[in-house]
């Protein structure tokens, strides 16, 4: 007498496949979240005629309240604008965008764009949302 035959396969193991799906979409989020150089949410202003970049500029942040990041470090004091921009720019002319919520006071901003025209930074863009 023979022992007991079992026939093809039928049944697929979806075990390991969701796990193998968990973990890419794991990946996903991490990688989409360091990715983001912005320290808080900004809610951006929309544009119609917005020009796309040609370099890598400085990012400078400011959210409703007024708290400004340069390229992701958020500044503790005003006094250290100075000190973040200077140690993230690269090369002779530094750029600078500067991507300030639709809420930011109107004084805010003319403050970041004065400091910044003291670095002598010649080229500043403001960030904006394409409609």
């Amino acid at each position: 007498m023979r022992g007991n035959i079992h026939g093809p396969i039928t049944e697929i193991n979806m075990t390991p496949f969701v796990d193998i799906v968990l973990v890419i979409l794991i990946i996903f989020l991490l990688t989409a979240t360091v990715m983001m150089p912005r320290t808080f949410a900004i809610a951006l202003p929309k544009a119609v005629q917005a020009d796309k970049l040609e370099s890598v500029p400085i990012i400078i942040s400011i959210d409703r309240e007024g708290h400004v990041a340069v390229n992701g470090v958020k500044l503790a004091h005003d006094r250290d604008f100075e000190t973040v921009f200077a140690a993230q720019k690269q090369g002779k002319e530094p750029q600078a965008i500067i991507a300030a919520d639709t809420d930011t006071r109107h004084g805010r901003l003319i403050e970041v764009i004065d400091r910044l025209r003291g670095l002598k930074v010649q080229r500043i863009g403001i960030e904006v949302e394409q409609k």
